[in-house]
């Protein structure tokens, strides 16, 4: 077993979201797990996915949209996966709590 603290800390240039990576220590090559707070009015800007990524929201609603730019509403509840590359970025309309999994495909 290990049990280790994270502290949450602000995304680079990113204003009124703040990430916990959940994975420290572990092959994050691998496997990602992080927990992002988006304040109400935030966003993340468009940009690709590094790897398959699985987006769940926990709390709060938003929006989401992919290359095509189409706005879907998510909220507590809702699963969201971008492929690899796939352009994409989210918004909160209330505080959203989201964890964020992303993992590389083996070779």
């Amino acid at each position: 077993m290990r049990l280790e603290h994270v502290e949450p800390s602000p995304l680079s240039g990113v204003p009124g979201v703040v990430m916990s990576m959940l994975t420290p220590g572990t092959d994050a090559e691998l496997v990602r797990v992080d927990v992002a707070v988006i304040q109400a009015g935030a966003s993340l800007p468009k940009h690709p996915a590094g790897r398959e990524q699985v987006f769940f929201v926990v709390s709060g609603n938003g929006r989401v949209a992919a290359g095509d730019d189409v706005e879907h509403e998510v909220r507590a509840g809702s699963v969201v996966v971008w492929s690899a590359g796939e352009q994409h970025t989210s918004w909160a309309d209330t505080e959203m709590t989201v964890v964020v999994v992303q993992r590389r495909r083996p070779g």
